[in-house]
């Protein structure tokens, strides 16, 4: 994949954000590239000498190594108390090599700890993301199969678009710059049932044109959204996804309401897959 420089960023930077230490170990798929649209993953292997990435893209990727620093500064503390960190795990399955890397692990208490660089939106439930629940469980089966038990996962999330003033002013948002979420712990039989499913998925999609479903694509459905008329939220109740119905529900308002149309979207396939000029299935969605 070829690094550019469009906005004529200083060469520091650039020489910063292309200079990352990421080594997958030869792997075939590593752990993040298996809860991945499998398209995706065989698309950028396929096209990578035609690839383009600008330096503005990896900005998150260098703040996310940031973030691990924080591992990095304690690990040798940390390693005193029996932690272990910052290794990566192989394992074959179907033939294929598979590889992910945990951040923090205690062998004496079984905890699996993944540190995070993102949004406050992310925090908001006190949740993780089902995309993390997957990844840090097919860590936790990695670590089972290495001989490590695995009673606890946990996510630190350091939140990077924090805001003091949206804290004071809603209880839902986090109270504090760094979150530390529980995750749904799977069993063993769960997870690696879920690792085979993944793998088979990937392997299939090298030889098969796979498509990406509507959660791969960050679909969006097409809405009618009835609000008040100079509005941009809609009233409670006045989505809907059939035109009639927003009418319905405008004529029982009266007057000073309007309907918004809003038409569907694939968000990731628009604005973040950076092998869409390279899939078919965009270029039916698109209509080309």
């Amino acid at each position: 994949m070829k690094l550019t420089n469009k906005h004529n960023l200083p060469e520091p930077f650039v020489l910063a954000v292309k200079g990352g230490t990421y080594d997958n170990g030869g792997s075939w798929r590593t752990v993040t590239e298996l809860i991945g649209p499998p398209k995706i993953a065989h698309l950028k292997r396929k096209h990578d000498a035609e690839l383009e990435e600008d330096v503005i893209d990896r900005v998150y990727t260098l703040q996310g190594e940031i973030a691990h620093g924080i591992v990095e500064r304690a690990a040798k503390e940390m390693c005193k108390e029996d932690w272990m960190s910052e290794q990566r795990l192989f394992a074959e399955i179907q033939g294929k090599k598979i590889s992910g890397a945990y951040d923090l692990y205690n062998p004496k208490t079984g905890e699996l700890i993944d540190v995070k660089n993102s949004t406050a939106w992310k925090a908001k439930k006190g949740e993780a993301p089902k995309e993390w629940e997957e990844q840090t469980n097919i860590l936790a089966e990695l670590l089972r199969r290495h001989g490590f038990s695995v009673s606890k996962i946990s996510i630190v999330l350091v939140i990077r678009d924090f805001s003091k003033p949206e804290a004071a002013r809603s209880p839902d948002y986090p109270q504090v710059p760094v979150a530390y979420l529980s995750v749904n712990l799977w069993e063993s039989s769960r997870a690696g049932a879920f690792l085979e499913e993944r793998v088979r998925l990937h392997i299939e999609a090298e030889t098969k044109e796979a498509e990406c479903s509507p959660e791969d694509r960050w679909a969006k459905p097409t809405i009618w959204a009835v609000k008040k008329k100079g509005g941009s939220r809609a009233v409670t109740g006045g989505l809907f996804a059939v035109e009639e119905k927003a009418r319905e529900h405008l004529a029982s308002l009266g007057a000073g309401y309007e309907i918004e149309y809003r038409p569907g979207e694939n968000v990731r396939c628009n604005l973040y897959c950076p092998v869409a000029k390279f899939c078919a299935q965009y270029k039916k969605l698109k209509g080309d």
